[in-house]
């Protein structure tokens, strides 16, 4: 973050009112999420125990239930405990009756259903969550790409070192 920090501080300063864009590659430090990231696999069944607190979110316009699109989504209890895989999936309208909490030891290849964390980690607004380093980039008004993974030829760098290899 101090490099990113930096690099925003150098392009305002030689390109005042402009907008920068910045592109990263795959690395799993360019996705780090913040501490209080929405993850369905790091909560209890139950409302309270011991479970990290998550953010408040939204439910997205995706959810299987017109009624709840667009609705704020409260990750604690009205007494401040933090809510469970239960209480949340229901608030999304789900019927969750029948499932277990979780899968052991994992869940099953490619299954969408097979318990509630799997459920509710499948959800817009738990899937599509922005990383640190995109948040701290959109807030200081400019913005980011990621490239896909294991699409070398799409960055820039590597077509240059791959050029200079060549040419020698």
């Amino acid at each position: 973050m101090d490099q990113i920090r930096s690099a925003i501080e150098i392009f305002e300063a030689a390109h005042p009112n402009c907008q920068a864009l910045f592109i990263f590659d795959q690395s799993s430090a360019h996705a780090s999420l913040p501490p209080d990231a929405l993850k369905a696999f790091e909560m209890n069944k139950s409302d309270g125990g011991k479970q990290r607190k998550q953010c408040d979110t939204e439910i997205p316009q995706s959810n299987p239930d017109p009624r709840f699109w667009g609705q704020p989504q409260k990750m604690t209890t009205s007494s401040g405990q933090q809510k469970g895989l239960q209480a949340v999936l229901e608030e999304h309208g789900f019927d969750v009756s029948h499932l277990k909490a979780k899968c052991v030891p994992v869940c099953p290849f490619e299954s969408q259903n097979c318990c509630m964390a799997r459920l509710l980690s499948q959800q817009e607004d738990f899937m599509n969550q922005e990383s640190m380093l995109e948040t701290f980039i959109r807030g200081a008004s400019h913005e980011c790409l990621f490239l896909p993974k294991f699409h070398c030829e799409l960055n820039p760098i590597e077509i240059v070192s791959k050029n200079m290899f060549f040419n020698y």
